[in-house]
Formats: structure tokens, C-alpha cells, sequence
């Protein structure tokens, strides 16, 4: 056994102090995740933390709960951006998973979509979609909008391209179709798998702030099981408070991106 003896601890809640206790815990040596939880014991989890973790009892497991994303605020649109790899294959996990079911525009990438298929998700509507024809394949856009935020909704605009491999060239053009509509909109938010790196300079985030005057809200951390960042959240925001959190997928190598847009 890892064991940690006299460390003094107290719990913080809402301004609450409670008075100081002793720890004395341990953590058997031979299970994998016995070094992750000793570091639990003995170190403050980082603030601030968005989430419940949960140490369960057979030291096998460690689960981070998001519920504050499950809860919106009447005055908060959230809107959840996810490369689902297979909408058809995944749609059960995504009716069950309140994050989705709570956001008001759900966007899935890599959906994996045909012309002649439908997939109902409750509450929701389908407003547009890659319209590809024959086999399943691995790219194609699905955007969903809650029944209650449809009518706020004036314009749309596809652009459907051809070819699964885009190079950062032909991203640009295709942005630069729609570069009046992005002009005129005080407040536009940009966003998806942009299939190229995010990190700090990238040619990407340089193009767009320099076209359209958009930053990256998105956090620079990885979102795949490649460890790449390339699902993100560009915008030009004037009115509104951002937020935007890396959420988990149990069923993609790409993890969503929850966005949260609410007035200062």
C-alpha cells in the first residue's frame, strides 16, 4: 500500500470553512491507477474545476462528470460541435447524453450521412445536411436546432465540396465564398473540424484573423486521439460572453466542443 499519513485537510464550500481533519489513506501499489490517485490525496485538485470527480470504490476507475453542461441557463444558447464518426452508429449515445439534448444547435461532422436516411432526435429538427449519394463515407455535416430556436433562424448558406482531403488553400476559398455574409454580421461565430493544427500562429488562425477578423475561442488543447487540435471555435463577438469547453466522447476519437454564448 501507498499510504499518506497527518496531512491536514478542511472543505471550502460557498465561503464555508470546515474545521481541519486528519487524512489517513491509501491506495494499493499494484493497480494502474493507483499513482493517479495517490496524487488525488495528497495534491489540491486545480480550481477552477467544472465538474464532480468520481474515485470509485474498486480502484479501477476514475469518471469526471459534466453537469454544469447538462443545466442551461434560460439565457444562454449552447450549442454542442462533435466529429461523431458515424451519426447512424452513434445516434443512441447521443439521445442519451444530456449535453446534447440540452444545447440548442447540435452540429455533427464525419457523420457518415446518405440522401435516403433520417435520424430523429427528439426536440430537435434537421436543418441542413451534406446530401451525399450511394455508400456511407467518411465526411458530410448534419446541423440540428432545438424546436424553440428554430424560428430565430434567417439564413443559410451550403457550400457542398467534393473531395474528403481539403488543404488549408482550398479551406481558405471556401471561406472566402461566404466572406460578405461574414462582414456583415456583428456577431458570427465559426466553427467545426477544420481538419488543420490550431496551436499558437498557425497559418489557419493567422488567415482568419486577417480576412475576417475573428479569434480562436476555443481552448488550445488537444481534441483527438492523435493528440491534434483541430476542432475549433473562431468568432467575432461583440455583444456576448464565449465560453467553450472540451467535453468527452466514449464513442469517437474526436472529443465535442461545447460553446456557450450569453450577454455581458
Amino acid at each position: 500500500m501507498s499510504r499518506i499519513e497527518s496531512c491536514e485537510r478542511n472543505v471550502s464550500v460557498n465561503n464555508n470553512h470546515s474545521n481541519f481533519y486528519i487524512i489517513h489513506a491509501g491506495v494499493p501499489q499494484g493497480s494502474i491507477l493507483a499513482p493517479h490517485l495517490f496524487n488525488l490525496y495528497i495534491n489540491d485538485i486545480p480550481k477552477p474545476i467544472n465538474g464532480d470527480i468520481s474515485l470509485y470504490a474498486d480502484d479501477t476507475a476514475l469518471s469526471f462528470e459534466y453537469q454544469f453542461l447538462r443545466i442551461v441557463p434560460e439565457n444562454v444558447i449552447q450549442i454542442t460541435l462533435h466529429n461523431t464518426q458515424s451519426i447512424s452508429k452513434h445516434i443512441t449515445t447521443i439521445v442519451s447524453d444530456q449535453v446534447f439534448m440540452n444545447s440548442n444547435i447540435v452540429t455533427l461532422q464525419e457523420c457518415w450521412a446518405v440522401d435516403n436516411e433520417s435520424y430523429n432526435i427528439p426536440d430537435f429538427e434537421e436543418i441542413s445536411r451534406n446530401l451525399l449519394m450511394g455508400r456511407p463515407q467518411a465526411f458530410g455535416t448534419i446541423n440540428f436546432c432545438k424546436l424553440t430556436v428554430e424560428p430565430r433562424i434567417t439564413d443559410r448558406i451550403e457550400i457542398e465540396m467534393g473531395t474528403r482531403i481539403i488543404t488549408l488553400d482550398l479551406l481558405k476559398e471556401t471561406l472566402l465564398e461566404v466572406k460578405d455574409y461574414i462582414d456583415e454580421s456583428e456577431n458570427i461565430l465559426i466553427l467545426g473540424d477544420f481538419n488543420h493544427e490550431l496551436k499558437l500562429g498557425s497559418p489557419l488562425e493567422s488567415f482568419m484573423l486577417q480576412s475576417f477578423g475573428t479569434r480562436l475561442f476555443s481552448p488550445r488543447e488537444s481534441t483527438t486521439n492523435a493528440r491534434t487540435v483541430i476542432d475549433g471555435v473562431f468568432g467575432r463577438i461583440e455583444d456576448y460572453n464565449v465560453e467553450v469547453f472540451i467535453y468527452e466522447s466514449y464513442a469517437s476519437h474526436h472529443k465535442p466542443l461545447v460553446i456557450r454564448v450569453h450577454e455581458l
